[in-house]
């Protein structure tokens, strides 16, 4: 866990840090920065086991749970598929790290948090094409009125946006929102539980 400066700085003027305290923060930054090339892409997957096999030969392997901690939190269910994968594989090449591994239901909860992640964009998508298509008569509609009176029109741009813009859609996606995050939330806990 990675403190703030002025979480730091209060904790100096309550008594100081222990020297194991102090030891751990400089260890959780040294973590952050490895995270940050792995999310830069300055870093595979591989390159970061490298790195955390090195730091668990030193002594340092409870930095593994840390790692897969912030890889998992960085999960999000709008997350494209290329960017759940390299997450997913960089979760399952440090769960080989560990003395007690539980690959097989890490790679399996991973499994279904991809296909949630799947089915949400692909009824969100679903959902959108088929509103687009009932604004659709109506725009042209319109712009054949605008067209007469020798006015242009982007129809699809009009399309596209009176949809995102309608109470329908809105309505959708809070609904879709609210079901897919709770089963990403449940199923984020289930994974967290693992690590």
């Amino acid at each position: 866990m990675e403190l703030s400066p002025l979480a730091r700085a209060k904790l100096e003027k309550i008594g100081g840090l222990s020297e194991e305290e102090k030891s751990r923060i400089k260890l959780s930054e040294e973590l952050a920065a490895i995270l940050s090339e792995y999310f830069k892409a300055k870093l595979t997957s591989e390159d970061l086991w490298k790195r955390l096999k090195a730091l668990k030969e030193e002594g340092k392997g409870f930095l593994i749970k840390e790692a897969q901690r912030s890889l998992l939190e960085a999960v999000r269910l709008g997350d494209s598929g290329p960017d759940l994968k390299r997450k997913r594989e960089a979760l399952l090449a440090l769960e080989t790290l560990k003395e007690e591994s539980r690959y097989g239901e890490l790679e399996l909860g991973l499994k279904q948090l991809e296909e949630l992640r799947k089915a949400y964009q692909e009824e969100k998508g679903k959902a959108f094409d088929s509103l687009k298509r009932a604004v659709q008569r109506k725009v042209e509609l319109a712009a054949q009125q605008l067209v007469q009176q020798g006015k242009a029109v982007d129809v699809e741009g009009s399309v596209e946006a009176n949809a995102r813009a309608s109470p329908e859609w809105k309505d959708f996606l809070a609904r879709h929102e609210k079901a897919y995050g709770e089963r990403f939330k449940l199923l984020m806990a289930q994974l967290k539980g693992l690590i």
